[in-house]
Parts: structure tokens; C-alpha cells; sequence
């Protein structure tokens, strides 16, 4: 009887369904510190570090003119006919990058339409479409988030504004720019319209791969590769943001002098409130020395005598 028991019990056993789920959970999906089993993309590659030197953030170091310059080339041929940096003006690029006539004959190559004046209810009484010029903004082609979200699948382009504040700074952009030849994640499933990009958020992202090898052609004859556009249009999108822009570089030189000119006044000012330095105009000698009563020997002074100075060592009757 017991074994017919355990003989029915193996048999149900057996007859169970024996597929093996796997739930897993993950909570560093889009941690910019590194995802676990890919840690050496980010890490080694460089959310912290980056790839490249920005020459913006050397001691002293300034904005490239020749990159910015050519990083607006790839943005307003490429990035600009989705994303928009609509908290800048186009006369931003003036004199470190562009010339006022260069410059404004480039941006009448664009149009902006009196939908784009919605924009913080900014209403010139506009009533068509016209050439852009450069004390306007720098809107994106669509009027509004549905109108973009619409002709991309769902997802809105994002401004540029202020990427400056996601975390790696200068070099989540290049990251992002670059980081489309990674394969997908065991399991992960790219939809459809999709591209896997480790440095995004939830490492899929709504943007395919944008820079390809020769896709512009620099006007100063600089090789057009894609790390080479990366790095320009990274400078460009860092040269117009707000703190760590164009305006950054002044700021750092204006914060250095006014640091040596403390450095260098502060000892005057010890001595001059201190007093430990004479004043030649008012230095009268003292013709007699007083061996007692106020001029006393004190400790502090080795016991010996601190008045009659052009005296001291000399013997008295």
C-alpha cells in the first residue's frame, strides 16, 4: 500500500508542469554609476571621466571656437530637426563664433512660425511664417509637445535647455551621441523604432543613431567622423547653456584675480593692523633710556629693554 502511495505521488510529480520562471528585478536599469554585468561601459568609458578633454574646464581654459562653430553646423543640419534649445537666442554665437552678417545669413536658412511665439506667451502679432533671424530663439520644428510626440513615435524630442543638470554633465552627451554600438542586454527587447543606448536612462532610447562618418562636411576641412561630431556639437550644446557656458570661462578669470588680489593684499593689511612696521615720518629717538618704572624688562622680550632701540647693548654710568 505504501509503495503504491509513493508511486502515485512520483506520477503526479512527474506530470507537473516543470517550466522554470524567471522573475527578475532590477533596480540599476539607467544608474549612471554603472549597470551591473556592463559596468566597464560606463565606468571605464566614462559617465565621471568622459572620453575626451574638454579644453572648457583646463585651468584657464576657454571654449574651442573652431569645435562650437562646427558643432552648430551639426546641430542645425541634424539635432535641430527635432530638438530645440528654446531658453537661447541664435546672437549667443556672436563674436567667439560667428560673425553678425555669417551668422544671420546661416539662420535665415530656417523658419519660424507665429506658433512658436507660444513659447512663455511670447505674442509679436505675427500672422505668417517667416526667415528666423538671430535675436530669435532657438526653437524646435514643431509647434507643441503633442505635435513633436506625434511625429516621433510618442516621445518628445528633449530641449537642450538644460541638460546640463543630468548627471555626467558634458559627458552624458557625448556618451549618449556614441553609445550606439553596444549590443543589447541579455533579455532586454528593443521595440520596434528603438536603439539600445546603455548611457540613457532605461537604456532604451526613443533616438536611432544620428551621427554617421561623413554625414556634414566641415567647411575648415576637419575629418567628419562621428566621434569628431560628437565632441563638436557636445561643445556647442555646452557653449549656450546658462552657468557652465559661453559665460564660464570670464567667470573663472574673474574669480582667480579677485583670489591673488586678496592673496597679495593680505599681508599689508596684517601688517598695517598689526603694526608691525614702522612709520619713518613719525620715528623719533629715544635719547634716554629708562632702566625702570613703564620701560621694564619683560619675558616677552627676552628681558631685555624694547624702548631706546639704537641704545640697546651700550653701558650707562
Amino acid at each position: 500500500m505504501k509503495a503504491l502511495f509513493c508511486l502515485g505521488v512520483g506520477m503526479l510529480v512527474t506530470q507537473q508542469d516543470n517550466t522554470v520562471h524567471a522573475w527578475l528585478y532590477r533596480d540599476d536599469i539607467g544608474a549612471f554609476w554603472g549597470i551591473k554585468g556592463y559596468e566597464e561601459q560606463v565606468t571605464e568609458v566614462g559617465t565621471h571621466r568622459g572620453h575626451m578633454s574638454w579644453p572648457q574646464y583646463r585651468f584657464l581654459g576657454t571654449f574651442d571656437s573652431a569645435s562650437v562653430r562646427r558643432g552648430f553646423l551639426v546641430f542645425s543640419r541634424n539635432c535641430g530637426n527635432c530638438h530645440g534649445i528654446v531658453y537661447k537666442k541664435y546672437d549667443v554665437l556672436l563674436d567667439k563664433v560667428y560673425k553678425q552678417l555669417e551668422l544671420a545669413a546661416l539662420v535665415s536658412n530656417f523658419t519660424i512660425h507665429p506658433a512658436h511665439h507660444h513659447f512663455k506667451q511670447f505674442y509679436y502679432q505675427e500672422w505668417d511664417e517667416r526667415d528666423r533671424y538671430i535675436h530669435d530663439r532657438i526653437y524646435p520644428p514643431y509647434f507643441s509637445q503633442d505635435q513633436a510626440k506625434n511625429a516621433n513615435g510618442g516621445v518628445w524630442p528633449t530641449d537642450f535647455s538644460k541638460i546640463r543638470l543630468r548627471p555626467g554633465g558634458v559627458n552624458y552627451i557625448y556618451n549618449i551621441l556614441t553609445g550606439y554600438h553596444y549590443k543589447p542586454y541579455q533579455g532586454l527587447d528593443v521595440p520596434k523604432g528603438k536603439a539600445y543606448n546603455p548611457y540613457f536612462d532605461h537604456m532604451i532610447i526613443g533616438m536611432v543613431r544620428q551621427l554617421h562618418d561623413g554625414l556634414v562636411d566641415y567647411e575648415d576641412g576637419t575629418p567628419a567622423s562621428t566621434p569628431q561630431m560628437a565632441f563638436d556639437v557636445t561643445n556647442f550644446i555646452q557653449f549656450v547653456q546658462r552657468r557652465s557656458g559661453f559665460q564660464r570661462p570670464d567667470k573663472t578669470v574673474r574669480y582667480y584675480m579677485f583670489l591673488t588680489g586678496v592673496a597679495l593684499i593680505y599681508p599689508f593689511a596684517y601688517l598695517k593692523t598689526r603694526g608691525f612696521y614702522r612709520n619713518n615720518l613719525s620715528l623719533r629717538w629715544e635719547m634716554y633710556a629708562v632702566r625702570d618704572g613703564v620701560y621694564y624688562n619683560h619675558f616677552k622680550k627676552g628681558w631685555k629693554n624694547s624702548r631706546a632701540i639704537q641704545f640697546r647693548g651700550q653701558v650707562w654710568a
